[in-house]
């Protein structure tokens, strides 16, 4: 990770500019930018949330180590990872109870395939995250990046095959999103 942390832990603050801007080429205009603040903190009380883990329960980010000052301006780990968080503030701007269902997501897998006819809301909201978030990095740094991070550090989940098929599946199972 890289070290761009100068605030406290504790504080908080809304998205950069840049962030919307970055934000905006996953979700377009269906996320309400100004109502989401960045914690660089722990969701849980007495610091429980894992130094390494991000949540959005609240259609709010939570991030400890990972936390930064703008994450358009950092790199593609950074911007991966606050694709799949804003994923969850997406779900939690649309109704679903992000917090609930969060709470067992430490214990399922991230990883995904793409099945016939399978649409993104058919996943599971972990899957649907990474789903978004995978197509992003793949979009946005290219194939060779993007298969040196399979099954790293709960980056790329995606453990089906790559063919030339790949971008084709990416955009059958987000056909039409963002809803």
């Amino acid at each position: 990770m890289e070290d761009s942390m100068s605030d406290e832990e504790g504080s908080l603050r809304l998205l950069t500019l840049g962030e919307i801007a970055l934000a905006r080429t996953v979700y377009g205009s269906s996320i309400t930018y100004p109502r989401v603040w960045i914690h660089h903190d722990s969701y849980f009380p007495f610091k429980l949330q894992r130094k390494t883990t991000a949540m959005s329960p609240n259609g709010e980010l939570y991030f400890r180590d990972w936390y930064c000052n703008d994450f358009s301006k950092n790199s593609f780990q950074y911007q991966h990872i606050f694709i799949h968080e804003m994923a969850h503030v997406w779900q939690y701007q649309r109704g679903i109870w992000v917090r609930m269902r969060g709470l067992a997501s430490g214990f399922i897998s991230y990883e995904y395939t793409f099945e016939d006819n399978k649409k993104l809301l058919d996943y599971r909201l972990e899957q649907q995250a990474q789903i978004i978030a995978d197509y992003f990095l793949l979009r946005k740094f290219g194939l060779k990046l993007w298969l040196t991070r399979r099954g790293k550090d709960y980056e790329v989940s995606y453990v089906g095959p790559v063919d030339d098929q790949l971008n084709a599946n990416f955009q059958k199972v987000l056909e039409g999103f963002p809803f």
